[in-house]
């Protein structure tokens, strides 16, 4: 297994008018960060407005990676009047995702189609899926469809049909500890049943979305789980670290392996 940090999480700023996250030098920090702590690379949202290949180039001076990227159009997954700009939105990332050498995509579907029925919606999603999928294929990317605390998806069962549905190799989904334990708990049973359509694995406690020594969620258990499932992905720290960041790494570090 490998293991990461989100550099936007662990790096956003509270300002006057809501989120400050950070900029190219934010990421840097992220990166010597996860250096610091013996982690394999990081995850970022993101794509535009920053230093791409500043960012490639301290990677590769740590011997890190950057393991995936938010697309900007992430949330329009899952909306027909949104569908033509995803794809147009996500032939850019996809080139961006090959300047920074980040194998994978991530799409949420956040802001789906409300006024359709969770029936059409899922139609919506496999079909932009399907377009989408040849698209990250000839630039040699994965996407990666994360289910999120309020959105649209209500099980992992849910999620995982749609991956299969969609039938395409390069298209998985984002098993978030954290997200899961909010939308249905059953997470070592889910990681079981669903582990072949898992493309990443995100962690942070719950319900406070903090470190993962805190909150009801056991992840020495859920890490032995994931060994004794021969998972070799990546799992990615996620929660927030307004203060304390040192020490919340360093603790969330001393379980995961």
């Amino acid at each position: 297994m490998k293991y990461s940090l989100c550099a936007d999480i662990m790096f956003v700023g509270v300002g006057e008018h809501g989120p400050m996250w950070p900029d190219t030098d934010g990421i840097i920090a992220a990166l010597e960060l996860a250096k610091k702590n013996g982690l394999d690379g990081v995850e970022i949202f993101s794509l535009r407005n920053r230093d791409l290949k500043k960012i490639r180039e301290k990677a590769d001076e740590l011997g890190l990676k950057i393991f995936s990227a938010v697309s900007d159009g992430a949330t329009w997954l899952g909306d027909p009047a949104k569908k033509d700009a995803l794809i147009e939105s996500f032939r850019e990332e996809v080139k961006l995702a090959n300047e920074l050498g980040c194998p994978k995509l991530v799409l949420n579907a956040d802001a789906y189609a409300k006024d359709l029925s969770r029936e059409e919606v899922l139609k919506v999603m496999e079909e932009t899926l399907r377009a989408l999928a040849p698209i990250a294929a000839d630039g040699g990317i994965e996407i990666l469809v994360e289910p999120l605390t309020g959105g649209f998806f209500q099980s992992a069962k849910e999620a995982a049909g749609l991956i299969e549905a969609t039938g395409a190799p390069n298209v998985k989904m984002i098993y978030d500890i954290f997200h899961f334990q909010n939308i249905e708990g059953k997470l070592s049973e889910s990681l079981k049943a669903y582990l072949p359509l898992i493309g990443d694995v995100h962690g942070a406690g719950s319900p406070m979305r903090g470190e993962l020594t805190v909150g009801e969620v056991n992840y020495p258990f859920l890490l032995d789980t994931l060994k004794e499932l021969g998972y070799d992905g990546n799992f990615c720290l996620e929660f927030f670290t307004f203060q304390g960041r040192e020490e919340k790494v360093a603790a969330s570090c001393s379980i995961l392996r």
